[in-house]
């Protein structure tokens, strides 16, 4: 309907584990931003950045396994039974990255880009246009 329009998306990948939200480096987090498409018509951006998007938070996934220390040789069953799935859990991310051509540096690199940055994504700016697959909104270019 061109009189509600559609929902517009947007997403935000931080590490707040890193930056807690309000924190001194929370708000000096340098910030990319990422524009899937402004017009409706162009179809290829908004998949692409949300493809963008799971390859960031995968590899960021992945090269948070294994969590925490190994479990020392008199800790219990169950911690180093967690231990050994984590391990077995990073194995399959980062195997699974790398049949997909992402390298351990590539993997490292778009982590570190989470931990470090930021990133807010917005698929199309012009959800209703995306929808109609027409340029305009409601007849108005959005540039």
């Amino acid at each position: 309907d061109v009189t509600t329009g559609c929902r517009n998306w947007i997403l935000t990948i931080e590490d707040t584990r890193a930056h807690p939200p309000g924190s001194e480096s929370s708000n000096t987090l340098p910030e990319v931003f990422l524009s899937g498409a402004l017009h409706g018509n162009e179809r290829v951006g908004p998949t692409t950045v949300v493809e963008v998007a799971h390859l960031l938070l995968e590899s960021a996934a992945c090269e948070a396994l294994p969590r925490g220390l190994p479990p020392s040789p008199d800790a219990d069953v169950e911690v180093k039974s967690n231990w050994e799935s984590d391990l077995a859990a990073a194995e399959s991310c980062r195997n699974k990255l790398a049949q997909r051509g992402i390298t351990e540096l590539h993997r490292r690199w778009l982590a570190r880009l989470v931990t470090t940055r930021r990133i807010v994504i917005v698929p199309t700016a012009n959800a209703l246009g995306y929808f109609q697959n027409r340029r305009e909104e409601a007849g108005v270019d959005p540039n």
